[in-house]
C-alpha cells in the first residue's frame, strides 16, 4: 500500500466519523425540539383547562 492510499483512507475516515457525529447532534436537537413541543402542547392544555375553570367559577358566584 503507498502513502496515497493510506491517506486517503484516514481521511475518509476521519470524515465518516464526523458526519456520524452531526447526525447524532442534529437528531438530539430534533428530539429536544419534540419535546419542547410536547410541553408547550400540555402547557397550553393546562392554561385553557385553568381558563375555563376561572370563567366558570366568575359565571357561578
Amino acid at each position: 500500500m503507498n502513502d496515497e492510499y493510506v491517506n486517503r483512507m484516514v481521511r475518509r475516515r476521519i470524515g465518516l466519523d464526523a458526519l456520524r457525529r452531526l447526525r447524532r447532534l442534529v437528531d438530539a436537537g430534533r428530539a429536544q425540539e419534540a419535546g419542547n413541543a410536547r410541553l408547550a402542547q400540555r402547557l397550553a392544555i393546562a392554561l385553557a383547562v385553568l381558563a375555563g375553570l376561572t370563567f366558570l367559577l366568575f359565571v357561578f358566584r
